[in-house]
């Protein structure tokens, strides 16, 4: 009979014990894997240059690159190739530190937009506009992922 109750009350200690170590290493971040937001997808409702645009009422900045401000050289160039780029299709944006060329050199926000690394199929939308000379690397944030030879850079 003592027997028996050493054992139950050591088993009730045991689970005791691995609740507070779940509890305590859960609120020291080490048990929850960090969780990847979803991306950002769907047709752009807006462009409003040629390095932001629109997706279900969020404003999103291609990461890595600089495209002229609207009423400046070439801004209307830009803005044109990168509607071109994405009318009528379905368009994947990354947020910043959630797998993009510019995690750990960029902030996730920008003003109101969400900076992220965007596509149309396959194809880097900051990349094609770099290769198409409508925008420059910026390395600062890009780490270089968008420098072409001959390209400009920031």
């Amino acid at each position: 009979m003592y027997f028996d109750k050493q054992i139950r009350g050591n088993q009730r200690l045991q689970r005791f014990l691995r609740s507070a170590s779940l509890a305590v290493a859960t609120f020291m971040g080490l048990a929850i894997p960090a969780v990847q937001a979803e991306p950002i997808t769907g047709p752009v409702s807006h462009i409003r240059d040629g390095d932001t645009f629109v997706i279900r009422n969020q404003p999103i900045r291609l990461c890595g690159i600089d495209a002229p401000e609207v009423g400046t050289a070439g801004a209307q160039e830009a803005t044109n190739y990168l509607r071109e780029l994405t009318s009528g299709k379905s368009v994947k944006c990354i947020a910043v530190n959630e797998g993009t060329v510019c995690d750990g050199r960029s902030k996730r926000t920008n003003r109101d937009r969400i900076v992220a690394q965007c596509y149309v199929g396959g194809m880097d939308i900051a990349r094609a506009l770099v290769e198409a000379r409508l925008a420059c690397d910026w390395p600062k944030f890009s780490g270089g992922a968008y420098r072409v030879v001959g390209g400009c850079t920031r």
